[in-house]
């Protein structure tokens, strides 16, 4: 049966006109006679024969199901503690995918990795950032203070890595990246009560759950509209969500010309 996709919603107007909301958050003016549309609400409630009109819903993109997670890349490996792993496990599945806790040492016949941690990322990540080039994608989630860093997606060979974001970093820092770099190797480090509670794994792993998920199922970007004026493809965003506040800042991040390292 014909279904508007998630986010399209068709409903009447004063003056028996009809309008749809698009999944960008548009609405629009549907100029059909009152007969053609009575067949289209047919169609899409109760799977009546759809009239030819319904085709033009089709070609704009307002026809279609939610894409389900895809069995070839379920299998999904999650590197971290089982504490922190547990709950992006559960996510996860609730997305339709198949994941398993899983160490370094272990990664063949995945279809995707994550890897968590509970401070700064640690310098041995860079060594997974082949996985890609194994048809392996390559998901990194950690935290530097009160702040949560979520790497873009890596599955192609000009895909953001690791070590790319790390570079990049630094070069951002400008003269400030050596009290960066040290702030990562956390030597000595003092720490106030910033870890991961319940509520932070909550919010930051479902945003991660949703980047992966749309690499699984090649989720393209959504146009730009009313509601979200700008969206960065997520291979090419690094995330930030502010742990106290709940903001979100999207930065662009590109990969380092190997040459330039």
């Amino acid at each position: 049966m014909s279904q508007l996709t998630p986010g399209a919603v068709l409903f009447g107007l004063p003056e028996d006109r009809t309008a749809l909301r698009s999944p960008e958050g548009e609405v629009l003016d549907i100029a059909l006679p009152p007969e053609t549309l009575t067949a289209v609400r047919a169609t899409l409630t109760t799977g009546a024969q759809a009239p030819p009109e319904l085709s033009a819903f089709a070609e704009a993109g307002f026809l279609g199901r939610r894409r389900a997670w895809p069995a070839e890349r379920a299998a999904v490996g999650v590197l971290a503690t089982e504490e922190l792993a547990k709950p992006y496990l559960d996510l996860l599945r609730a997305h339709g995918a198949d994941p398993r806790l899983v160490t370094a040492d272990a990664l063949d016949g995945l279809a995707a990795v994550c890897a968590l941690h509970d401070g700064p990322a640690p310098q041995w990540w860079t060594e997974l950032d082949e996985l890609p080039a194994r048809g392996i994608a390559w998901q990194r989630i950690s935290r530097e203070g009160r702040h949560a860093i979520l790497e873009p997606v890596a599955a192609g060979p000009a895909d953001v890595r690791h070590r790319d974001v790390r570079l990049r970093r630094l070069a951002a820092a400008g003269s400030g990246h050596q009290h960066l770099a040290a702030y990562w190797a956390q030597h000595e480090a003092i720490t106030g009560a910033e870890h991961f509670d319940v509520a932070d794994l909550t919010l930051v792993l479902s945003a991660a759950a949703l980047d992966l998920r749309g690499w699984a199922c090649a989720q393209p970007t959504r146009p730009a509209g009313s509601l979200v004026t700008t969206e960065l493809p997520a291979n090419r965003r690094l995330r930030v969500l502010d742990l106290d506040t709940a903001a979100i800042t999207d930065h662009p991040v590109l990969r380092v010309p190997d040459c330039a390292s």
